[in-house]
């Protein structure tokens, strides 16, 4: 069985902020990422959340 890659993006503007949901299915695994502004809030994987690490600076 050879690799597979699916990749949806949506991008809508919700109080002046630009967010953009990203679905990427690859080898059967789901990934869904968040992002406000060009910075990623979100990430889950196969349904499981994943915390992010933030820096600030």
């Amino acid at each position: 069985m050879g690799n597979f890659r699916s990749i949806s993006t949506s991008t809508k503007i919700v109080n002046g902020k630009k967010i953009t949901t990203k679905r990427i299915v690859e080898n059967g695994q789901e990934r869904v990422e968040v992002e406000e502004d060009g910075q990623l809030k979100s990430l889950t994987i196969n349904g499981k959340e994943h915390l992010l690490r933030l820096d600030n600076k």
